[in-house]
C-alpha cells in the first residue's frame, strides 16, 4: 500500500449497476475508489493514479480485461484480482497474464473484499522480501569492502 490513508482500488466495470455496488462495497470496507468504465480508461487511470489494487472485470469494451491486466502490468507491479462471470478459463487466462487472483460472479461483497485483502498483503510481503534480499546484499558488499554491514540496516 501506498502512504495515503485508504488504499485506493481502481475499479474497472462497464456496468453502471455493478460499478456502483462495488464502489459502494469497497468504501463501506475502508478503501478509497476510483473507477474506469473500459479498459482503455483503465490502463490510462492505472498509469495517472497508481492505485494500490484494481478490481478488473474482464468483458469490458474497447480492450478485454486480459490485455488491460498485460499492458498495467507492463508499466506497474500492482494487485489485480479479475472478476469474470463467464467462465473459469477465462479468469485462469487472467492469471496467467498476470492478475493476482479471481472472483467469479455473481459474488458475495465478503468474497470480493477478502480477495482484495489478500492481494494487498501478498504485495505487501513481496515488496519486504525484496527489501529484505537488497538489505541483506548491501550489508555483504558492505562487508566485502570493509565497512560496517550495521549501515545496511540503517538503510
Amino acid at each position: 500500500m501506498s502512504a495515503r490513508a485508504l488504499p485506493v482500488v481502481l475499479t474497472v466495470e462497464d456496468d453502471l449497476i455493478a460499478r456502483a455496488d462495488l464502489r459502494f462495497v469497497l468504501g463501506d470496507a475502508g478503501f478509497a475508489v476510483s473507477v474506469a468504465r473500459d479498459g482503455i480508461e483503465a490502463v490510462e487511470l492505472a498509469r495517472e493514479t497508481k492505485p494500490d489494487a484494481i478490481l478488473l472485470d474482464l468483458g469490458l469494451p474497447r480492450m478485454d480485461g486480459i490485455e488491460v491486466t498485460r499492458r498495467i502490468l507492463a508499466a506497474r507491479a500492482v494487485p489485480i484480482v479479475a472478476v469474470t462471470g463467464r467462465s473459469v478459463d477465462l479468469a485462469h487466462r487472467a492469471v496467467e497474464a498476470g492478475a493476482t487472483s479471481f472472483v467469479l460472479k455473481p459474488f458475495h461483497p465478503e468474497e470480493v473484499v477478502g480477495v482484495l485483502l489478500d492481494a494487498l498483503a501478498l504485495q505487501a510481503g513481496t515488496v519486504q522480501a525484496a527489501r529484505d534480499e537488497s538489505k541483506r546484499v548491501i550489508s555483504e558488499v558492505l562487508g566485502l569492502l570493509g565497512d560496517s554491514e550495521d549501515w545496511a540496516a540503517e538503510l
